[in-house]
């Protein structure tokens, strides 16, 4: 515990930085499943980069959101004021959020990266020609660099600050080749851009040690990079891009693979909205598709001097996934409705994570998976694919280091979220148990639903009956198209007030990475269950994890909703000192199947009129 930041480890925590430390050593995996509160970042950090600084390694810390890097960064602060010790580090994101250029922040990921390329090639950044000259760096960036590499660990935002005027990305990157912990996103590592940022930092896969934290969301994370997808509509955008720029040649194409796709349409989806699809069943009718994919890769070129998006090169990229192997991978059409317009959507959706994490969990020269809900871990243990890994995983479940009775879990089984009971009466009952509760709870109070749509409805539904019974509460609602400043603010909000009822989303921006310090949360109400839509999608992901696993329902339906319910349930209790009641809402999570994803020292009481326990509780504890 040479690096440990902090005077003394929390118990169970001490167990976990000692199993760290053994398997790092010796070249193994951790699958670690440890209870919120812990004290996870320390608890890996610490005893990985102490490794790395005696083994010429370099620890990769891997997080689902840019907010949750500070934690490692201020981790890194502590450790080298403590200890005296300059630790080399990098915290990379996105290329995307940290490029200079105006309107960048529009374009997705794909768009971004090959408008990226286009104009490097061009030599028609000013921020990258400040930054590189012939591919290496100008004297202005490599002193830029210097005085980052001699700084105290910085934040992502911080370094973007000093790097105005040239290329943030690309200095990071030269900072990265001398650090010895770089904080990056899941992308970095867990995508086929991996290759590619490897070679860019001088590293190969055996020399990291990969800290996966939240590694509960790692397998669908995946499962979205490596899925695709063209629509009627994207096509119509693609068309219409290049008849404006006289490609008439791409145009024809395009039209050609429209009428192809709608005539698919046609049969797939006569009488139901969605289908699966074989992959000859679209290619079969396109000509020389090969030379299509050159020729819209050309196209988008042309376009990207012009403009950042180019929908032509969408399309192209597209096509060129469509054609790889079927193996792990679902294809779909279906209808979908966009902005009030109909539109047929072809997808290639990614069912087995385990294409990429596999090879890197393999390969790494030690990978430690970490998250508070990696039950159960023989789940994320065969899906990752650690069950085909040659090295050991040691899998192992930690226990919490804070008193039982700081924790009031009840669950209210008269309510449900269940698609069939919908109805306006249920939504009421909600509401009014979610008021008793707030009169019972002498503070902050957050409640999270499967959905914003039901979020704000139900929102509604407690102001009028709030309104009507004169009963004061602030009240916050989460929205998907908040920005970050609107986010940060309603953060403030609940750590500075006693009187706030937030009301978000599970899987939101406040269920899951958000610390609400201070016992600032007395209360975390789970309204229901986030399963998955009953679609095609969900569907071929059960039938292929039954075929792979003999349990495809439970780890491709039940077992992630749970795992939503529980991140957000950790929302309340942050530290030995808090105490709070976390109150689940549905008569599902009774049920045996589902309560097979909890924590065995996860324990209820079951209440119909909860104000009451709760009432009790507070006396007890305040």
């Amino acid at each position: 515990m040479r690096l440990f930041p902090f005077d003394t480890a929390r118990r169970g925590q001490d167990e976990l930085i000692r199993d760290v430390a053994e398997c790092v050593a010796n070249g193994r995996n951790l699958l670690a499943c440890a209870p919120s509160g812990i004290g996870k970042t320390a608890a890996t950090l610490s005893p990985s980069l102490e490794y790395a600084l005696e083994n010429d390694k370099t620890v990769v810390f891997l997080t689902p959101r840019h907010s949750q890097h500070m934690v490692v960064v201020e981790t890194l602060r502590r450790i080298g004021e403590r200890y005296g010790v300059k630790i080399p580090s990098v915290d990379i994101i996105g290329k995307r959020w940290l490029c200079p250029v105006k309107g960048i922040e529009e374009l997705s990921t794909q768009e971004f990266n090959d408008y990226c390329s286009t104009v490097k090639k061009d030599e028609r950044c000013i921020f990258y020609n400040r930054t590189r000259e012939g591919g290496e760096l100008t004297h202005e960036a490599e002193a830029l660099v210097k005085r980052i590499l001699n700084s105290h660990p910085l934040h992502a935002e911080e370094l973007k600050q000093l790097c105005k005027g040239f290329c943030p990305y690309e200095i990071f990157l030269e900072v990265a080749k001398q650090s010895r912990v770089i904080t990056c996103d899941y992308y970095h590592i867990f995508s086929p851009i991996r290759r590619i940022f490897l070679k860019r930092i001088n590293r190969e896969l055996d020399d990291l040690i990969i800290i996966v934290d939240e590694a509960h969301n790692l397998p669908e994370r995946i499962r979205k990079i490596l899925s695709s997808q063209i629509s009627t509509t994207s096509l119509a955008y693609a068309l219409k891009e290049a008849r404006l720029f006289g490609f008439d040649e791409v145009a024809r194409r395009l039209s050609e693979i429209r009428s192809v796709l709608k005539s698919l349409a046609k049969r797939k989806l006569a009488e139901k909205h969605e289908s699966y699809v074989a992959k000859h069943e679209f290619v079969e009718q396109l000509s020389d598709i090969d030379s299509a994919v050159v020729e819209f890769e050309d196209a988008a070129i042309c376009v990207r001097e012009r403009r950042k998006r180019s929908y032509i090169g969408n399309v192209g990229s597209f096509l060129s996934k469509w054609c790889e192997s079927d193996e792990g991978y679902a294809r779909i059409i279906a209808k979908r409705v966009v902005r009030g317009k109909e539109s047929v959507v072809l997808k290639r959706v990614c069912l087995d994570p385990s294409l990429i994490s596999g090879d890197v969990l393999s390969d790494a020269h030690s990978a430690i998976l970490i998250s508070a809900t990696l039950t159960p871990l023989k789940m994320y243990y065969e899906v990752l694919g650690l069950d085909s890994v040659e090295k050991e995983t040691l899998c192992k479940k930690y226990t919490s280091p804070f008193p039982r009775t700081n924790r009031l879990n009840l669950i209210v089984p008269t309510v449900t979220t269940k698609f069939t009971n919908r109805t306006l009466e249920n939504y009421e009952r909600i509401a009014e148990n979610i008021i008793n509760i707030c009169k019972a709870v002498p503070g902050n109070v957050a409640a999270y639903f499967p959905s914003y749509e039901m979020c704000g409805t139900i929102a509604n539904v407690i102001r009028e009956k709030l309104s009507a019974l004169n009963v004061h509460r602030r009240i916050l609602v989460e929205k998907p198209q908040m920005n970050k400043e609107q986010k940060s603010e309603m953060y403030r909000t609940v750590l500075e007030s006693s009187d706030v009822l937030l009301l978000g989303c599970q899987s939101g921006s406040f269920s899951e990475g958000v610390d609400f310090i201070s016992n600032s949360l007395r209360c975390v109400i789970v309204v229901g269950l986030s399963l998955a839509q009953p679609d095609l999608e969900t569907k071929a992901l059960i039938e292929y994890y039954d075929r792979k696993f003999s349990r495809g329902w439970s780890y491709a339906y039940i077992y992630p909703a749970v795992h939503r319910a529980l991140q957000t349930a950790g929302r309340c209790i942050r530290s030995e000192r808090d105490r709070g009641v976390i109150v689940f809402m549905d008569f599902r999570f009774l049920w045996k199947n589902y309560r097979a994803a909890f924590p065995v020292d996860f324990d209820f009481s079951v209440s119909e009129n909860p104000e009451r326990e709760i009432e009790r509780f507070f006396r007890r504890t305040i």
